[in-house]
């Protein structure tokens, strides 16, 4: 935080050197949002000005000599919706880059009193859908831009801890949402990944590079597959075809650079670079843990013709970390962990607008993925003793194509299939593991170790770091384990689509999805319904229901070697029912309610041994449950300076006692009941003052620039509050004998940990120059400091202690751009 102050500090002084041309331009597609097809003549103008342009024959509009400063840009066509977009930022030497994509309408009269205005209606979505841009990210008090956790203020979005940006969405479980980008799906796209699901500790994807981001919380269409519960799909801007420029940025994700231009007329390129910086700093400050990791991504577009296009696009990651001595759940009861892996995704993804009623996307992706895991202990002897080494390679080549077809006004066809081609590999030493029956004696001079009651143990030697402790037998042995196994996968998946409006104010969309696995020799047919009806000119009532299914995930098939050939998917049954209205075309509220059944899930088969414990076996589909739920979202899109959104979730999150003869239902580990999200922020344009442009001038300034709360030519504040209802747990019982935990034969998930409840808040500066502009923000997460609890962590001498969430945790960045 020091470093950054001074770092922002010399930055402010350098550009307050050059200060003040106006006169900057706006530009950007507008196209058609079903066909794809550019509209020309439609009229772009910026709210509160006279500026405005009309787009050309391929789309295309600029508006020139814009001051530098924040605008709401909207844009109007007969036959098409007007739409807006907010907090458009017009900066010095720099061109902004605005597209947009019109919704058709045959509407008239008083049913277009209120259009959708500044809500983005995403293509074949009735439920559960939200449309993010760049500006909306980047005002979110999250910190560091981070675009998966930026979700959880959706109802019914939640994760497992501060520490993880996971998404888990209506019940469901890690590892259940898929995310694409540019048409490439990308199975983690985040630093430090753990097998099964896709969120981490750190996003890679680059904010800036994010031109727009669908995401469906549960009920999204065919064309989206083997997946249960969400998507998030991402659209990558281009980089700018005029000019070359550059963008250094500095904050708790690192350091990096951003550069841009064009390559040719035809073509451009977008690339970015970025290196954690924790190791250079606080390598003194006895910190354990230091992660340490790099990011690159780039696309490059061509142009083949006025109607044919290419992207290429990167994004990987190389991190390490070793964790000595630390006590966290993630490190699952083990002292030390070496943890390195690396994570890419390269592809390339063409686009043909082939007719004016259709267009066609295909891609190609290669997605390459390595972790390999150290677990182990450090004797006595300072020798290191492995208790599990792996490394797991996947490999995912994947072919995708859909095709889009508008018959007419009302009447559209869509269809696409999916081919994957996916050769893994795991390799992984398992040191062989011992169950010991100790002894215990105070003094073992006088009295021999011996076998003791539960009791006297708890009595007497709980806590007593003097006690001896003695192993007297040993009990169970396992063998050592050094095994590869190497298996390919092979998936392919087709779906189509009807989307039909047979009145102006009804729109039924049917999608079919099939999918069959080589290596399961098992396939499904899913269908999916989503339908929309107007009932008056701000109110429709949504309906979406569809069955979704998902395969075993790579490390799990692998790990049941050749059982795994005997797993299938598991699917859900999904259906939800909302209400949209629109008072005001800057404000939306939905209530939704939703019913979702899981049947087939991969769970390890259950026995009692011996003790009365509970012991596992192998993979099997005998898992099922519930999820159900009422969800309440308000929202208002910045405008008149202010932001904000509200939302409410109740939901119960049950599974299915597979212990139980009888059908017996607890508490799934996300069935965290209530979830309140309330987020906002008010800008001011000091800028638009003459005091400020008077002021700004001075030495005081200069001076004091730095501070959070120091006036800029734009100034934003914004709150984050979040409560979640206590995490179910189920509370384990020590047996000192075997100094072990383990989980007793009784009911699962009995306990519940204390809510959540976090504030954060983040100011955000930004400075225009002449020919720099300089972005500053600072975030304060968990404003009050409160102990939200993580998880329990469980010791061998019997004692156990709470892992907490982040505490109070002040970070900054600041952004270069010139």
């Amino acid at each position: 935080m020091f470093k950054i102050k001074y770092i922002s500090l010399l930055l402010f002084i350098f550009i307050t050197m050059i200060y003040g041309i106006p006169g900057e331009t706006i530009e950007g597609t507008i196209i058609d949002r079903d066909t794809q097809q550019p509209l020309p003549g439609a009229n772009v103008i910026l709210d509160g000005t006279t500026l405005g342009a009309a787009t050309d024959i391929e789309g295309r509009f600029t508006i020139s000599n814009v001051p530098a400063g924040s605008y709401s840009v909207r844009v109007h066509m007969i036959g098409y919706k007007a739409q807006a977009r907010a907090n458009i930022h017009a900066l010095l030497n720099r061109s902004t880059t605005v597209n947009m994509a019109l919704e058709p309408t045959t509407l008239s009269g008083s049913d277009v009193v209120v259009t959708a205005g500044y809500f983005e209606r995403v293509k074949d979505a009735s439920t559960s859908v939200r449309s993010v841009d760049f500006e909306e990210i980047r005002s979110d008090p999250v910190g560091a831009y981070d675009i998966l956790s930026m979700m959880q203020s959706l109802p019914s979005v939640v994760s497992g801890a501060d520490q993880s940006n996971e998404i888990i969405v209506r019940g469901g479980s890690p590892g259940e949402n898929l995310f694409v980008m540019d048409h490439l799906d990308i199975p983690y796209p985040v630093h430090y990944p753990s097998q099964g699901a896709g969120g981490g500790p750190i996003t890679m994807v680059n904010t800036d590079f994010i031109e727009k981001i669908d995401f469906f919380a549960g009920s999204f269409p065919a064309r989206y597959g083997d997946k249960l519960s969400s998507v998030m799909d991402v659209a990558v801007r281009e980089g700018n075809r005029e000019s070359r420029e550059s963008k250094l940025s500095f904050d708790m994700g690192g350091f990096g650079a951003t550069f841009e231009g064009p390559l040719t007329q035809k073509s451009s390129y977008l690339f970015s670079i970025k290196r954690s910086f924790l190791d250079f700093i606080i390598q003194q400050s006895g910190l354990m843990a230091i992660p340490k990791y790099w990011t690159f991504q780039s696309k490059i577009v061509y142009d083949i013709s006025p109607k044919e296009k290419i992207y290429f696009n990167y994004l990987g990651g190389i991190d390490a970390i070793d964790i000595v001595g630390e006590d966290s759940p993630q490190n699952r009861g083990a002292e030390n962990v070496a943890y390195n892996s690396q994570q890419h995704t390269l592809g390339l993804t063409y686009k043909n607008l082939f007719s004016k009623k259709g267009y066609l996307i295909a891609s190609l992706a290669q997605n390459l993925v390595e972790m390999t895991v150290d677990v182990y202990t450090v004797e006595e002897n300072a020798e290191h003793e492995t208790f599990y080494n792996g490394t797991n390679f996947e490999r995912e080549t994947i072919l995708k194509a859909d095709l889009v077809y508008k018959l007419n006004s009302s009447l559209e066809l869509s269809g696409g299939i999916k081919l994957v081609n996916a050769p893994n590999s795991w390799e992984f030493e398992n040191a062989s593991q011992e169950i010991i029956l100790y002894g215990y004696s105070h003094d073992t001079t006088i009295t021999p170790a011996m076998v003791i009651s539960e009791e006297i143990f708890k009595n007497e030697f709980l806590g007593d770091s003097t006690a001896f402790i003695v192993p007297l037998q040993t009990l169970e042995y396992s063998d050592h384990l050094d095994t590869l196994i190497d298996h390919t996968y092979k998936y392919m998946g087709i779906h189509g689509q009807v989307r039909w409006k047979p009145t102006p104010l009804t729109e039924l969309s049917l999608g079919l999805r099939g999918e069959y696995n080589a290596y399961l020799e098992k396939g499904n047919i899913s269908p999916r319904i989503n339908l929309s009806q107007q009932l008056v000119h701000n109110l429709k009532l949504n309906l979406a229901m569809g069955r979704y299914y998902q395969a075993p995930f790579y490390a799990l098939l692998m790990s049941e070697g050749k059982h795994g050939r005997d797993l299938n998917f598991y699917h859900a049954d999904q259906i939800a029912l909302g209400m949209e209205y629109i008072p005001r075309e800057d404000v939306r509220m939905t209530v939704e309610v939703y019913n979702k059944r899981y049947e087939d899930m991969p769970i390890q088969a259950v026995f009692l041994d011996t003790l009365g414990r509970d012991s596992l076996e192998r993979f099997e589909n005998l898992g099922a449950g519930r999820s159900r739920g009422v969800e309440l979202f308000l929202q208002k899109k910045f405008s008149q300076n202010w932001y904000g959104s509200f939302s409410y979730s109740y939901s119960i999150s049950e599974g299915v006692d597979p212990r139980k003869e009888e059908t017996t239902y607890y508490p799934w580990d996300y069935d965290y009941r209530n979830v309140v999200s309330l987020v906002g922020g008010y800008k001011i344009r000091y800028m638009d003052y003459d005091w400020y442009n008077k002021y700004k001038k001075t030495l005081f300034a200069d001076l004091t620039s730095w501070l959070p709360i120091a006036p800029a030519d734009e100034f934003e504040a914004s709150i984050r509050l979040r409560h979640v209802g206590g995490k179910p747990y189920t509370p384990k019982v020590y047996d000192h004998n075997t100094r072990r935990w383990f989980v007793n034969a009784g009911a699962y998930n009995t306990d519940r940990m204390d809510d959540y409840l976090r504030f954060d808040i983040m100011l955000l500066q930004r400075f225009y120059g002449e020919k720099v502009n300089l972005v500053t923000f600072w975030d304060i997460m968990n404003v009050f400091n409160r102990d939200n609890p993580w998880d329990y962590i469980y010791n061998e001498d019997g004692t156990k202690d709470i892992a907490l969430q982040f505490k109070t945790f002040p970070i900054g960045g600041v952004t270069l751009e010139f």
